[in-house]
């Protein structure tokens, strides 16, 4: 069916959706559980998943709720630092979840994985096993980084992507990158900026719209949200980025509502 994403109208169409909400929306500027905005990712998580779709949560948060609730007030430089921030916050984040998907009658299963997972084949089908497992028993997997071990993944894109990963490994028919920014943006020469709504392929010109402005929260921005895009496309999958603040703003994507920026799959672009 991915294959065959030509517009938003088709997007409802979509069955097996991986949603990957950043921690700038997961959690305020001091880093603590923004609990509106995982009410509502929740709410319409719940909302797809007991309509009959497959829904997986690649979720961020966990280093900047564990700093919060450490009340350290800057992300710090040391690994180890931010791996006992990871262990702290990442409880934290999946208690609530917990509770609020409950309230929702979902059942969830909590997946930590690194790259190096990825890049072995016997533990890449393990991997793959279980969240199909998860999926077919109508369980939504929640899954991260395992930030407590990893080193080099803690300052790698802030889950994007490993969400372009998972969309891949278990087939999705469609990828959404939540952010706190309604899509890519491009420069005018007013000074203001305009929302681009649909690409049909990632390139060099792609990345130039990139104004990445780093922050104590999340490791991630648009570029590593490009490079996510680009990977998920490649394979076939159509992603959007789009404002995770923003209510019911799955159910406007799935509805064929203009939101955010949608890349094409680039299996798609091949065929025509």
């Amino acid at each position: 069916m991915k294959d065959v994403i030509k517009n938003r109208k088709d997007l409802k169409h979509c069955n097996r959706i991986v949603v990957k909400v950043g921690s700038k929306v997961l959690v305020d500027e001091g880093g603590a559980p923004d609990i509106k905005n995982m009410h509502n990712i929740v709410e319409e998580l719940s909302f797809f998943q007991n309509s009959g779709n497959e829904m997986a949560l690649v979720s961020s948060g966990a280093i900047g709720s564990g700093l919060e609730a450490l009340n350290i007030k800057n992300r710090p430089d040391d690994i180890t630092e931010l791996q006992m921030a990871a262990a702290v916050g990442q409880l934290r984040l999946i208690s609530i979840y917990d509770n609020l998907f409950d309230a929702k009658k979902c059942a969830i299963g909590q997946i930590l994985l690194t790259h190096d997972v990825l890049n072995n084949n016997e533990q890449y089908t393990n991997a793959q096993n279980t969240l199909l497992s998860l999926i077919n028993h109508k369980i939504i997997p929640i899954i991260n980084e395992n930030d407590t071990v990893s080193t080099e993944e803690i300052k790698f894109g802030d889950n994007d992507v490993l969400a372009a990963l998972v969309a891949s490994l278990i087939n999705a028919d469609a990828l959404i990158l939540l952010s706190t920014i309604d899509g890519l943006r491009k420069s005018l020469s007013n000074n203001k900026t305009e929302r681009i709504s649909l690409i049909d392929k990632i390139d060099d010109s792609t990345f130039s719209h990139v104004n990445d402005i780093k922050n104590n929260l999340s490791s991630g921005g648009m570029k590593s949200k490009l490079q996510s895009a680009q990977l998920a496309t490649s394979r076939g999958i159509p992603v959007i980025i789009a404002d995770g603040r923003k209510k019911n703003i799955l159910k406007n994507i799935f509805n064929g509502v203009d939101e955010g920026t949608l890349f094409l799959p680039y299996k798609k672009n091949i065929l025509i």
